[in-house]
């Protein structure tokens, strides 16, 4: 029963397929022999890899650092526009607290006439 599953290699911790690991040369000595100059070809290949590789993090660098520029302007924009409504609502609170002391002296007067006017009509 058992017998007919198909029972897959446990791939999970590998980093590579089998395939794309290097194959061991048969022969030492075949594998010294074009050593020298693949060697020279593989230094300036990495050369040139080493060479576009830092150019393409310069150009990423500039980037990150043209984006965080633009987020820093934009959070400047922001905190100004916060800032002027801020400004705004503590003027709209002077203003309120102006009109409410003019209503409270407002009203005390009118208490005071009432008063006067009712002392008048109990004579």
């Amino acid at each position: 029963m058992m017998s007919g599953h198909l029972v897959k290699p446990d791939t999970r911790n590998c980093k590579r397929p089998r395939e794309l690991e290097p194959q061991m040369p048969d022969s030492p000595q075949l594998s010294s022999l074009g050593k020298s100059d693949s060697s020279f070809s593989e230094s300036s290949g990495l050369f040139y890899k080493d060479e576009a590789l830092e150019k393409d993090l310069n150009d990423m660098s500039k980037d990150i650092n043209l984006m965080l520029s633009a987020y820093a302007k934009i959070l400047r924009q922001r905190a100004a526009v916060d800032a002027s409504y801020i400004d705004e609502i503590d003027g709209l609170f002077k203003e309120a607290n102006t009109i409410e002391n003019f209503l409270i002296q407002k009203r005390e007067l009118l208490r005071q006439r009432f008063m006067e006017i009712a002392n008048t009509l109990h004579r």
